[in-house]
């Protein structure tokens, strides 16, 4: 089969022409043969062209651009907080969630700042639950007390003296009163007989004194012998010590024998400060006889005092006249003679009691073993020796061993022991000899003097009361009246006008302090508390955030681009950390002014990337920039790509279709058959009947790059050439070679 008629079977309109070529090719062989016609010029050859048939279908109209995909955002992760980098769990190409752990820093400062903030926060609602409280319920008892106490004091003073205080100064008066007629009358028989008994009360305790100051005679010459023993025992000690020290060369048999004769020394010492001590804890019969003769007649004594005393006070019921006599139906009394004899008679007690005490704690001194001051001496001297002993025991036994250098380094210590042992001795005997027991002889040498002075005194007294009254008693007497008269006066009126205004501003005082204690705390105070209370709340929350800032966490889904630091690094909220790459992708695309209006947001696009040649991805226009730019006369416009498996990546290079518009069932031609553009006027050349081209006027709709929608000027069936246009004209022959293609391109 020819070109020509392999168009023709592949055209309806081949196909009528084809028919009536044969239709003609029979009827002209059917017919008689004319007789031949003069020549007719010669025809041009048919051109050979392609061509496709007018058919319906589905168009797109799309827009093209490329451009690079990249990240919608980066992120550039800085810590909050400043510190040492303990972990960092995350590598370039890790992949993250919002909220996972980026780095954690270390938090054991802000750990410290939480417990002191809590404990802040413990001890500041502590004081808002005091304040709130009020007042201690003990506080507001002792406020309350302390306003009676100082509310009766008032009232007590407002009322004036007391009775039974004026009635103590009356009776203060009366007694000296009576006092004054006793002294101008003279002194009676019963005040003579007080005065005797209580110069008798003071011989008594005189010869008690005069006993205790003959018992301390005989221990004095002893203690100084024993004292000067003591001194002279241990400066032997010192002068062996030295000899020792001298003559320690080397372990002879002299230098043994000598250790041994110190040894028996040391040991005969310790023997008799042993049986010093012994003797000291049984005193002599005849001291201890002594002490018990000085304890009897310091009984004697008290016995006799207290015999006068007692009849003193039974005479008022005796009956015999006496000091304190009151006969039947008299109701006078002389209580100044009275009280001054019964005064005279406890003088004389008190005075024999003492006496005794005092003899028989010198009697308990010498059961006791003297002094405490002199067992501990004793106790001390055979501790010393005891000690010699050991020394003088380890030196024969070293030098008996062959250890003479550590023999003398031990002499040398006894020396020294031995130096100081004799200071201490020394010192004891000059305490002997003007010290402790001339001390406690001087005690009792002034007791007797002050006893001699009682009764020189009391003697006195009595003397006077035999020659009668004197003046200057007289004055006294009168003087204890005016006296009595005065106190009386300041019982019955004992405050002035100023006290009681005093006291007054005394029980206002504690009145406020009653307030004060109930209501102790103000409205300011409240406020400050729960305002102290607010703070350390907040100081609490602060240390927990810088706790929580410690750990750095993923503020969105992505990967990881860069990491900036390593473990062990010092960070701080001017360092990055790391960068971080969300997931979600965009592609920019500068779309030029005439386009923009065929592009909205949410339209659909297409992009093929070099990665995976044979897939199209889609994805959607996200924004249009507002303005244009002036110098290129484009818009920015963002196109977001649906990737759900993640095979996009920032960077890749895609080729995108942003589809302007689309029709169903439209009469479509390819894109090369148009002549003129793709405006809504353009130009076809149509083959008609006898293969005669025909140039036709077409209004054109959506187009693309391959195909054109022909709104009218041309119907569905009709052959269009698609090449060598520019070389036709109408009323040419063509030999069409007519392409069927399978799929229409969108």
């Amino acid at each position: 089969m020819t070109p020509f008629r392999s168009a023709l079977a592949h055209s309806p309109a081949g196909l009528v022409l084809g028919g009536v070529v044969a239709t003609a090719l029979l009827a002209s062989a059917c017919a008689p043969q004319p007789a031949p016609a003069p020549a007719a010029p010669r025809e041009a050859p048919a051109i050979s062209v392609s061509a496709e048939p007018v058919r319906r279908g589905e168009i797109q109209q799309a827009i093209s651009y490329s451009g690079d995909i990249r990240a919608r955002a980066q992120v550039t992760v800085f810590p909050k907080a400043s510190g040492r980098i303990e972990k960092l769990p995350v590598d370039v190409g890790s992949r993250v969630k919002a909220g996972d752990t980026l780095a954690e820093l270390e938090h054991d400062n802000a750990e410290i700042q939480s417990l002191q903030a809590r404990a802040a926060l413990a001890s500041a609602e502590a004081r808002l639950a005091q304040v709130q409280a009020g007042g201690r319920a003990e506080d507001v008892a002792m406020a309350e007390a302390a306003l009676e106490a100082q509310q009766a004091r008032l009232e007590l003073m407002e009322q004036g003296g007391r009775v039974e205080a004026v009635a103590q100064a009356q009776a203060a008066l009366d007694m000296a009163t009576a006092r004054l007629a006793l002294v101008r009358k003279g002194a009676t028989s019963d005040l003579r007989q007080a005065a005797q008994s209580a110069v008798d009360s003071d011989t008594a305790a005189l010869a008690s004194a005069e006993a205790a100051l003959a018992s301390l005679g005989g221990t004095s010459s002893a203690d100084l012998q024993a004292a000067q023993s003591q001194v002279d025992s241990v400066k032997a000690q010192v002068a062996a010590s030295e000899a020792a020290l001298a003559n320690l060369a080397g372990a002879s048999a002299a230098d043994v024998q000598a250790a041994q004769s110190a040894y028996d020394a040391a040991l005969a010492q310790r023997t008799a400060a042993r049986a010093a001590l012994d003797q000291a804890k049984a005193p002599l019969a005849a001291q201890v006889a002594q002490a018990e003769a000085a304890v009897k007649q310091a009984e004697a004594s008290l016995e006799s005092a207290r015999s006068t005393r007692v009849a003193l006070t039974v005479g008022s019921i005796a009956t015999t006249a006496g000091p304190c006599y009151k006969p039947s139906g008299d109701s006078r009394l002389d209580s100044d003679l009275c009280n001054a004899a019964l005064d005279a008679a406890n003088a004389g007690a008190v005075a024999a009691e003492k006496a005794l005490a005092s003899a028989q704690a010198q009697l308990e001194l010498l059961q006791r073993g003297g002094a405490p001051a002199t067992q501990a001496q004793l106790q001390a001297q055979l501790d010393q020796a005891e000690a010699n002993l050991k020394s003088a025991k380890a030196r024969l036994d070293a030098l008996k061993s062959g250890g003479v250098e550590a023999q003398r380094a031990q002499v040398q210590g006894q020396l020294v022991a031995a130096r100081e042992n004799l200071k201490v001795a020394e010192a004891r005997l000059v305490a002997v000899k003007g010290g402790t027991q001339e001390a406690q002889r001087q005690a009792a040498q002034a007791q007797v003097v002050a006893a001699r002075e009682r009764l020189k005194s009391d003697q006195a007294r009595l003397d006077q009361l035999a020659e009668g009254p004197q003046e200057e008693e007289i004055q006294q007497a009168e003087a204890a009246v005016r006296q009595a008269e005065q106190q009386l006066a300041l019982a019955t009126h004992p405050l002035t006008e100023q006290d009681l205004r005093a006291q007054r501003a005394v029980v206002e005082q504690a009145r406020l302090q009653l307030e004060k204690a109930r209501n102790p705390y103000t409205s300011f105070d409240l406020q400050a508390a729960q305002a102290a209370v607010e703070q350390a709340r907040a100081q609490v929350e602060l240390a927990q955030l810088a706790i929580k800032e410690a750990r750095v966490v993923a503020p969105v889904d992505g990967v990881v681009a860069e990491r900036l630091v390593s473990p062990g690094a010092l960070a701080s909220p001017s360092v990055p950390l790391l960068t971080l790459v969300p997931p979600a992708l965009e592609l920019v695309v500068n779309v030029e002014e005439a386009q923009l209006g065929q592009v909205v947001e949410g339209q659909p696009v297409s992009l093929q990337v070099a990665a995976y040649p044979a897939q199209t991805f889609t994805g959607t226009v996200r924004t249009i920039a507002p303005t244009v730019d002036a110098r290129s006369r484009t818009a920015s416009v963002r196109v977001e790509p649906q990737d759900g498996d993640g095979k996009l990546r920032a960077g890749m290079f895609a080729k995108l279709s942003i589809i302007t518009a689309a029709r169903q069932n439209a009469l479509l031609v390819p894109r090369e058959a148009l002549v003129g553009g793709t405006g809504a006027q353009a130009t076809v050349v149509a083959i008609e009947d006898g293969n005669r081209v025909r140039k036709l006027p077409v209004r054109v709709g959506l187009a693309n790059e391959r195909l054109a929608e022909i709104v009218s000027g041309l119907n569905e069936g009709q052959l269009v050439v698609t090449s060598g246009l520019a070389d036709l004209s109408d009323g040419d022959l063509v030999t069409p070679q007519v392409e069927t293609r399978t799929a229409l391109a969108r």
